[in-house]
């Protein structure tokens, strides 16, 4: 139903073998990487990139060194090296595949010289191997952009560039609605960062390169009916449409079922800037519901054109849900008939496309459970996501995803127990969710609270015959 065009253009992509290999997607990273590395060790190992060749990778990025080390104390680990300096390591412990980072100094003399060795031969700038941006913070509670975002205009053309995005404005939507559209832009890397899982926030984009953004104008070649933009993967650039971001200033405003307001439209740009920020992960064989939930997870949360708000999940999600088919309905208990959560978990894009593509109810619904799935890795799991987060760096580290799924997001759970948990936490919330062999939506899935509406369709006309 929607993100169509992203959908084929991926098909197209990963059909065609167009995709950079997993050493080139590991070894490109983002200026994020290693705040907690001695001397800011991952971000001068970005910048010993050759900047002249997008393509250049540190020497033998699947280089081994053996895995079982000996500490000062003459303990061992057993252990993938995966990043050093002249002081610092970022490993891989292999009994819990969580990774650490340990100072060199901790480990015995033969051992540090031999990581000391691999780093003065194979590193670029002091730093070797290819560091994982590590996080150990608490959930934010919320994240905004507080500043005053740079506009300006390009010489005497429809061209606008901001501190990272340079925007086409082909529909010649006015200034002021220009800067709505980029301050929901700017922020969404900055909300990304802030969360305490290592996601590949704009892995291998050159330094200083502008991200492109094209406002269309009204009737242009939409990829989804009613949407109001999308991400095009085989050229990195976004595009949204003004006759879904701008309204006529109506004097007389009445309450009207099924027209989401305005700023609702805005999460499908966040959607699909989010992708465009971590296009990286699916070059990574990550299955899908984590990209596509991640980005449904930012759309949901942005309260405010550049605020977001990490917290009451079980309010805002299913605000969230509800709204794509139903707009400003209130409702009162909703059934959600979902796929079973191991052939959700295990689908690849080629199988989520393919969905997509034949417009089955099922598609809408794979969107929301991938949205339900990662809110509850990110929340309900564990407040702060740590099995999630950890289940990221085990992939970005090297780790197959399914024993990073089994060994972080399972942790000896069957399929049918974490369906249950799920069922469960929602229940009382409104949603009673059924597994079963395919998604699907049905006559009777909605109950409205038809009182409520009453209510509220009192308050608007009040206030409508007010003005």
């Amino acid at each position: 139903m929607k993100r169509l065009l992203f959908i084929l253009a991926l098909t197209i992509i990963l059909t065609l073998g167009l995709r950079p290999g997993r050493e080139f997607v590991l070894a490109c990273g983002s200026e994020q990487f290693g705040s907690a590395f001695s001397e800011n060790l991952a971000v001068r190992w970005l910048e010993s990139l050759d900047q002249d060749d997008p393509e250049a990778t540190p020497k033998d990025v699947t280089h081994e060194m053996g895995t079982t080390w000996e500490l000062a104390d003459d303990s061992e680990i057993d252990a993938v090296i995966l990043a050093a300096d002249r002081k610092t390591t970022q490993l891989r412990v292999l009994k819990t595949q969580g990774v650490a980072q340990v100072k060199l100094s901790l480990f015995s003399e033969p051992d540090r010289q031999k990581i000391l060795s691999w780093v003065e031969s194979e590193a670029r700038h002091g730093v070797a191997g290819n560091p994982i941006p590590l996080k150990k913070h608490q959930w934010p509670r919320e994240w905004r952009n507080r500043s005053e975002l740079p506009l300006l205009r390009i010489d005497d053309t429809n061209r606008w560039k901001s501190e990272h995005f340079e925007i086409t404005n082909k529909a010649g939507v006015n200034r002021d609605s220009l800067k709505s559209i980029v301050t929901i832009c700017e922020s969404v890397d900055g909300a990304l960062r802030s969360l305490p899982l290592p996601l590949p926030v704009n892995w291998g984009r050159p330094t200083g390169e502008r991200r492109q953004i094209v406002i269309e104008p009204e009737n242009s070649p939409k990829a989804v009916d009613n949407a109001a933009g999308y991400w095009d993967p085989r050229t990195g650039v976004v595009h949204v449409f003004s006759e879904y971001l701008t309204e006529p200033d109506h004097q007389l405003v009445v309450f009207e079922f099924d027209k989401p307001r305005k700023l609702q439209k805005y999460d499908i740009i966040v959607h699909e800037i989010t992708h465009q920020s971590t296009a990286a992960l699916i070059y990574l064989d990550i299955p899908a519901w984590v990209p596509e939930g991640m980005a449904e997870y930012m759309a949901a949360t942005q309260q405010s054109p550049a605020s977001y708000f990490f917290k009451n999940t079980h309010v805002t999600l299913p605000y969230h849900i509800n709204k794509r088919i139903l707009g400003d309905r209130i409702v009162k208990e909703r059934k959600l008939n979902l796929v079973h959560l191991e052939k959700l978990m295990t689908r690849d894009f080629k199988t989520w496309n393919r969905i997509v593509e034949s417009g089955d109810t099922a598609s809408e619904l794979q969107y929301n459970q991938a949205l339900l799935l990662v809110d509850y890795f990110c929340h309900r799991d564990h407040p702060n996501g740590l099995h999630f987060r950890r289940y990221l760096e085990s992939v970005l580290s090297g780790v197959s995803e399914p024993e990073a799924r089994a060994r972080h997001l399972m942790r000896g759970r069957s399929y049918e127990a974490l369906e249950t948990a799920i069922v469960d936490l929602w229940q009382p919330l409104g949603y009673a969710i059924n597994f079963q062999s395919r998604g699907e939506i049905k006559s009777d899935d909605v109950t409205f609270d038809r009182d409520a509406e009453e209510i509220k369709k009192t308050i608007a006309s009040q206030r409508a015959m007010a003005q």
